[in-house]
């Protein structure tokens, strides 16, 4: 792999290309900055969960909405041999609602949703207003750092 070329696409078990924990892309940026800095040692670590655990940045719509669907999971393995636990936005206007409803394993599995394009600048390198938009109800107030793109301004 050349500094300047992305790596080969992984592809998990059902064919959809591996975001996490196959390192390639710790590796791709390690190589960047090797290479662009002209330094010997860079150390470059890929997380999976790791920073799904930290409760001090976690969403309360998040936590809520997880344990929801661990009690849904509890209760559809006590009537069903299979499945999984989904969810469903229904609206966001006037307020956030969802519902929480069993499906069958082969209406999920080998399913991957891209972003959509709406939600993507036309540089390719941040996300539009409609994706915030999509996004507040989920993670609830941001914080106001200028790090995470200056969205100070937004009123949740």
């Amino acid at each position: 792999m050349t500094p300047t070329a992305l790596p080969e696409e992984e592809r998990d078990a059902h064919g959809n290309i591996q975001l996490s924990g196959s390192g390639a892309l710790a590796d791709f940026l390690a190589a960047q900055v090797k290479g662009r800095i002209k330094i010997k040692r860079v150390r470059a670590d890929t997380f999976g969960y790791l920073q799904r655990s930290f409760v001090g940045v976690r969403s309360d719509v998040d936590a809520q909405e997880a344990r929801w669907c661990g009690r849904h999971a509890v209760q559809y393995s006590a009537e069903y041999q299979s499945g999984s636990v989904a969810i469903k936005r229904l609206s966001n206007k006037p307020e956030y609602r969802i519902e929480i409803f069993r499906t069958e394993l082969s209406s999920v599995a080998e399913k991957t949703k891209p972003m959509p394009a709406e939600f993507i600048n036309a540089d390719g390198n941040n996300v539009t207003d409609a994706f915030i938009e999509y996004a507040l109800p989920l993670t609830g107030p941001l914080p106001k750092t200028v790090y995470l793109g200056n969205y100070a301004n937004i009123k949740s």
